[in-house]
């Protein structure tokens, strides 16, 4: 696994989205500067860039909703599925459920005892514009606090959930991104966001939470994963996209 610039990593992942044919994808992924992924929809005035640009953090626009979210110790997931039965008929809500059940399979191989929450607690004030303060009904938790975002989009021909999972949350990296003023009232917010570091004990292996979580999908889905490379289109397309779309300022500040 190779870490790439937010716009190369966005650009991998929406074209193996529009080239989707007949096969899943897994992709794990990093990130090779600290970057913040905003929601397709998502409003820039959401976000204090100023901020960003005095702690170094890049920002990218995802193909995929939801908020915003930092990558920096995180392994990075994509997951591509062709619209066949069961995903042509379910909805985003019955497939996203489908897929954290395989996420919490990969979790407990990894010895981490995660459940699927019910309740829903919304971030309010500054935190509001981000992913893992939020935690939204049938999110992935780990006694009671949040350590796996997802997000999701439906392309013509596939299903593409894009994730994090958090190895180690450092609550001072998102503080930084907000107002001097709104840090004091947020901090306690930050409470219910875990990490595997905290769950485990240790910091995991990029490599050993990869092998989990594959595995975690192999199992629930019932197949297998071979390892493999961008074939010539998706390799082209992606750096078409990475170019004129999620390295322009014109696509990330477009709302």
């Amino acid at each position: 696994m190779s870490a790439a610039a937010g716009s190369i990593n966005m650009g991998i992942d929406e074209a193996l989205a529009t080239l989707c044919r007949d096969r899943a994808t897994l992709r794990f992924y990093a990130w090779e500067a600290p970057t913040l992924s905003i929601g397709y929809a998502q409003r820039c005035d959401d976000i204090d860039v100023a901020a960003c640009r005095t702690s170094k953090v890049t920002l990218v626009r995802r193909p995929t909703g939801g908020r915003a979210v930092l990558h920096r110790q995180d392994l990075t997931y994509s997951l591509i599925l062709p619209l066949h039965p069961p995903w042509t008929t379910c909805s985003i809500a019955e497939s996203y459920r489908l897929i954290n059940r395989c996420l919490l399979r990969g979790l407990e191989m990894l010895g981490v005892k995660a459940n699927i929450g019910r309740r829903s607690t919304r971030a309010g004030g500054a935190l509001a514009p981000f992913c893992f303060p939020t935690i939204v009904q049938d999110e992935l938790l780990v006694d009671g606090k949040k350590v796996v975002g997802s997000a999701q989009r439906r392309f013509p021909a596939a299903l593409l959930q894009q994730g994090t999972i958090l190895l180690d949350f450092d609550p001072a990296g998102i503080l930084a991104l907000l107002r001097a003023d709104e840090r004091g009232a947020a901090a306690g917010a930050l409470m219910t966001v875990g990490s595997l570091r905290e769950m485990l004990g240790r910091l995991p292996r990029r490599l050993e939470v990869e092998a989990a979580i594959r595995n975690g999908f192999a199992a629930e889905m019932g197949i297998e994963f071979a390892q493999g490379e961008l074939d010539p289109e998706e390799f082209d397309l992606s750096l078409q996209l990475a170019a004129t779309r999620y390295g322009s300022q014109s696509w990330t500040f477009r709302l």
